[in-house]
């Protein structure tokens, strides 16, 4: 009987069984051949493709030759017909050539002219043992092997012809025509599937070369693939990730808005670009920029999404100590005398033009320098620290407060009227009072003089305030009045 691997050998029998007039069924042939049924329709499909008149017969259920067609009307002449394939060559599906065992071509179809690059059909006769290809590429010692031995091979090989490499699936065995033997090649060129493969191996390559994480999802958002960053910047191991969805990374921190207006975007077909807080597998929360675009199939359909992570914290960090730096005072934390004079004009016009109250006190350390002189400036920093954080528990989020001198803090208390204002001033004095601060030299004990201005109608900005609150304290501080709070009755 005959076996699934020998195609050529099975559509002979099948041929043979034609040409005599027999009608196949194809449950009958599939026992015959120890195959499957589909394997025989298989069959029955490669011979109509080769131009075979096969007919099927509703009636019985079975096959045969149309019009009593007879093989012997295929037969071109010459000294090889007894080998009734040449059709069977001529099938464009499948790459076949037919040799004597002692190397010599009989047939090739065109197919297999295609693939091994021949201009003309008569320029791929010969003899393959005269080739240098067959012999480079293993594919003459196989066939070697195969005519000695008798059992067929199948073997991925590379042969390079004019140059050009190929990559084929070669299939060599023997078919028995009565007196004659002969070695038949089958031959699928798998050239677009390995430049394929190599494409997306150097793809695969290059994600896992880049210095950001890259995810594939599917249109689901289900993770196929990560890069071999992924451990590295999320604490979670590949096989962690995939079969979940990027949502294992979420921190609770970013918007549900943000991801809505993400997977809209993308689902129409467009790259979108953000920023997210995720969270690693250890709880730690990280700042990452995502660039997330679709990929598209040959139909122009969206397959699969492809994510592109980079990790942002320390570029996050920096820009905070930044932004930090330049609005705020270094040695007090408090805002720095150029904010606190723009946000100051912000809330100042705001009162003008709602006729809301408002009053800029300012707290002068008294003859700070000689404390300074005498115990240093370590010494003067801590007492500054401390009292700004007086200034800042003795008034609400809504105030604003800054540094605006060597030894003054500005406060903009926000609708609020002089006699608000003066139990505050009163407030920061007493406590300011009562600040220690020791030191080589002895203990630093400080008194604060608080200035009150109330925002009026000549008042448009905040440093026409400050001025002329700085003013006023520096007029009483020219008398050697200290330790009290100036400006606060009605004028």
């Amino acid at each position: 009987m005959y076996k699934y691997a020998n195609k050529i050998d099975a559509l002979t029998a099948i041929l043979k069984r034609l040409d005599t007039g027999e009608q196949l069924n194809p449950e009958q042939l599939a026992q015959d051949f120890h195959v499957g049924v589909r394997t025989i329709y298989r069959y029955l499909n490669h011979l109509q493709a080769a131009g075979y008149p096969i007919y099927f017969d509703k009636a019985d259920k079975s096959y045969r030759f149309l019009n009593n067609f007879r093989l012997t009307q295929l037969k071109s002449g010459g000294s090889d017909e007894a080998f009734a394939l040449h059709p069977i060559n001529k099938m464009s599906g499948v790459a076949i050539a037919t040799f004597r065992t002692t190397g010599e071509c009989i047939h090739k179809n065109m197919a297999m002219t295609r693939l091994m690059g021949c201009p003309t059909w008569d320029g791929c006769r010969g003899n393959f043992r005269h080739v240098d290809w067959w012999r480079d590429s293993g594919l003459l010692a196989m066939a070697d092997e195969v005519i000695e031995t008798g059992r067929e091979s199948r073997r991925d090989i590379t042969v390079t012809i004019d140059k050009r490499e190929r990559w084929i699936q070669a299939h060599l065995s023997l078919v028995k025509q009565e007196k004659d033997t002969y070695l038949v090649f089958l031959a699928q060129d798998l050239s677009p599937r390995m430049h394929k493969e190599i494409q997306v191996a150097r793809f695969f390559a290059a994600m896992n070369q880049s210095p950001n994480l890259i995810l594939v999802t599917d249109t689901e958002g289900v993770i196929e693939h990560v890069s071999d960053r992924v451990e590295e910047m999320t604490g979670y191991a590949a096989e962690e990730l995939i079969g979940c969805t990027p949502a294992i990374l979420k921190s609770g921190q970013t918007s549900p808005e943000l991801y809505q207006n993400m997977w809209s975007t993308i689902s129409r077909g467009y790259a979108w670009s953000g920023e997210l807080l995720n969270r690693k597998k250890n709880g730690e929360c990280y700042w990452q920029h995502l660039h997330i675009a679709p990929i598209r199939n040959h139909h122009n359909g969206i397959s699969r999404f492809v994510g592109v992570m980079e990790d942002i914290s320390r570029q996050k960090r920096l820009e905070e100590e930044i932004y930090t730096y330049a609005i705020t005072d270094r040695i007090t934390g408090l805002y720095n005398r150029k904010i606190l004079l723009e946000l100051g004009n912000r809330d100042i016009a705001a009162a003008l033009r709602y006729g809301r109250a408002m009053t800029l006190l300012i707290v002068d350390i008294d003859r700070f320098k000689e404390v300074n002189d005498q115990f240093g400036y370590p010494a003067g920093n801590q007492y500054m620290q401390q009292l700004a954080e007086i200034c800042r528990a003795s008034v609400r989020t809504t105030d604003l407060i800054g540094r605006v001198g060597k030894d003054s803090f500005a406060i903009l208390l926000a609708e609020s009227e002089l006699s608000d204002a003066l139990l505050v001033a009163e407030r920061i004095r007493e406590k300011a009072h009562e600040i220690r601060i020791n030191a080589v030299e002895g203990a630093i004990a400080c008194t604060v003089s608080v200035g009150g201005i109330a925002l009026a109608a000549r008042h448009q900005t905040m440093e026409q305030l400050v001025l002329e609150c700085e003013g006023l304290l520096h007029s009483f501080q020219a008398q050697q009045r200290t330790n009290t709070c100036l400006g606060f009755s009605p004028t």
